[in-house]
């Protein structure tokens, strides 16, 4: 099966590169919430609404490069006699 070339209107590399976007906004708002220079200020996203992006282009990367959202599970069964 042939994985989408689009999904939820992003491209692999967009999908990828917005991926990086978000896990950089997590390494910056992990050094703190907000914070103000003169007479400017800058609130960061919280860390869970950055955990859903990221999930959800990761998601969306596994969609468009093809590979299973989950990994296959394989059952055996073997006689008992």
């Amino acid at each position: 099966m042939n994985a989408p070339t689009t999904y939820k209107g992003y491209t692999l590399t967009e999908a990828q590169a917005e991926l990086a976007n978000w896990k950089a906004a997590m390494r910056a708002a992990a050094t703190g919430k907000a914070y103000t220079i003169g007479s400017r200020q800058l609130t960061r996203y919280d860390l869970a609404e950055i955990r859903r992006a990221i999930a959800e282009f990761a998601a969306i990367i596994d969609v468009l490069s093809g590979s299973p959202a989950s990994p296959v599970k394989v059952y055996a069964r073997k006689s008992r006699w």
